[in-house]
């Protein structure tokens, strides 16, 4: 359970730039969640229900949905990886207690393999197209096979997601709240 919310900038004895930062992070993973929930809710029904007639338009919403996810995966990282994790390394690299290393290794590992799954999506996004090109005499059969391969790429996507989202708030939240605790017991 994280305690992020306990310290708002004015209940603290003193609030810091940090709080502010654990705090953007905690209001940054809640509206990722909801877009990865949403995404991987509207492919999940893409692959269960594809049929000939939709498979543009699904296509194209889930690709929007993913790209936008995408970019805002690509900010929040950045974010993570140049202001928040060096904070947390350098902070806890001082105290006397097993690395955090493997954990956040792990991170990257489930971030990566998430952002693969994406990838393939997007690869074959355009394969659908093609294959809907060659196939107009069948209506876009094929094309609605292929959508719900490709809608199931997505939805593993997001599953992974959801897990990484929440094997992050299990190892970078305890740490924050330490981080947060201390510097409230300093300066209370």
């Amino acid at each position: 359970m994280n305690n992020i919310g306990k310290f708002e900038p004015m209940n603290a004895a003193r609030p810091s730039a940090f709080m502010l930062q654990a705090i953007r992070l905690k209001e940054e993973h809640e509206l990722l969640k909801l877009k990865v929930d949403a995404l991987c809710e509207l492919s999940m029904q893409a692959s269960s229900s594809a049929n000939s007639k939709n498979v543009i338009a699904v296509l194209n919403q889930l690709q929007r949905g993913a790209a936008e996810l995408m970019l805002n995966l690509k900010t929040h990282t950045q974010w993570e990886n140049e202001e928040l994790f060096p904070i947390l390394s350098q902070y806890f690299k001082r105290k006397i207690e097993p690395t955090m290393m493997p954990s956040m290794w792990m991170l990257e590992k489930d971030f990566e393999l998430a952002l693969q799954f994406f990838s393939a999506f997007m690869e074959d996004c355009k394969a659908i197209r093609h294959a809907l090109l060659l196939d107009l005499e069948n209506d876009g059969v094929i094309a609605a096979e292929q959508m719900k391969s490709t809608a199931n790429e997505l939805t593993q996507g997001c599953l992974i997601l959801t897990g990484h989202f929440q094997l992050e708030e299990e190892v970078i939240y305890p740490l924050t709240d330490e981080i947060l605790t201390d510097i409230d017991y300093l300066f209370s």
